[in-house]
């Protein structure tokens, strides 16, 4: 019995292990910066959300890194916020990011993590998926040709750039 718990005790202690290693310490870092943004904070800024593209190309024209935060009001006006975990890594075409979309009394409607959409993909941020149908599409990673991409936020959603500087 006692060698059955000493193995089970190693078990789980080597589990935790393996699991603090593999944690991204980068990743968490942009995590604990997009949980500090709060529903205030974006209805404050949502007075700069525009629909114009953002330049995600591979070149000194992208305008959005690891770690960025974007700011989103969807065609079914609901504020959110997403985090840019990894954009074209390694030229994969993928864009790799969390979100959360609030309800218009701001509390939680939908939040996912690690969601992975592929260049010339779209995405509904009201549904949390990649859609089969453009009913309801919010965000379009249009990809011109292998240089010059943008993130298109399709009318009448509204898409920004936020910096943290920018939180009170």
């Amino acid at each position: 019995m006692k060698m059955k718990k000493s193995l089970a005790t190693a078990i789980v202690i080597t589990v935790i292990a393996i699991s603090c290693i593999s944690r991204n310490p980068t990743v968490e870092a942009y995590r604990n910066s997009f949980c500090s943004v709060t529903y205030l904070d974006i209805e404050s800024f949502s007075v700069n959300l525009t629909t114009d593209k953002i330049n995600i190309s591979r070149n000194e024209k992208r305008m959005l890194n690891d770690g960025d935060i974007l700011i989103y009001l969807t065609d079914e006006d609901r504020l959110g916020k997403m985090l840019i975990l990894e954009l074209d890594k390694n030229r994969s075409g993928i864009l790799l990011f969390d979100f959360v979309t609030y309800d218009r009394n701001g509390k939680i409607l939908i939040e996912k993590k690690e969601i992975k959409l592929q260049a010339s993909y779209i995405f509904d941020f009201d549904k949390g998926i990649i859609p089969e149908k453009i009913e309801g599409v919010e965000l379009w990673w249009h990809n011109m040709d292998d240089m010059e991409m943008y993130l298109v936020p399709w009318t009448p959603t509204k898409l920004g750039k936020y910096s943290l500087a920018k939180m009170n």
